[in-house]
């Protein structure tokens, strides 16, 4: 599915929140990553968000990688460790249902490459394709 990944500076943490519960509420919008200051959503249509300065739109396709064995904190921080040095677009790697990532990327990136990146960090967890 190809998507396009939003970036938003907020400069006031209440901005920051009413963008998030903004995507919340669009159906086909969702929160890649939330910081101090820069909001990314996801969104297979378009998105505004007045409130906020948009600062980069990128395109890439979303693919999902299930993740087993060892699924804690310290592993999630492992993966993004070596995953943000890639060129992904955006990811986010959940532990509530069922452990597994979504990772958008751009031209040219294989979805392999990232499972077998997270595969090769250690034997505590694995990782494989999957669907969304």
């Amino acid at each position: 599915m190809k998507v396009s990944v939003y970036s938003f500076y907020c400069d006031d943490p209440d901005v920051a929140n009413r963008l998030e519960q903004s995507a919340k509420d669009c159906g086909d919008v969702s929160i890649i990553s939330k910081g101090d200051k820069v909001v990314k959503v996801c969104s297979s249509g378009s998105f505004n968000f007045d409130e906020a300065k948009l600062v980069s739109t990128e395109a890439g396709t979303v693919h999902g990688v299930g993740i087993s064995g060892m699924t804690c904190f310290r592993c999630v921080n492992a993966i993004s460790d070596v995953v943000k040095d890639l060129p992904v677009l955006a990811f986010d790697i959940e532990l509530h249902r069922k452990p597994e990532g979504r990772f958008v990327l751009g031209e040219g990136l294989d979805i392999n490459v990232i499972v077998n990146v997270i595969n090769s960090i250690g034997e505590k967890f694995s990782a494989s394709v999957s669907e969304l």
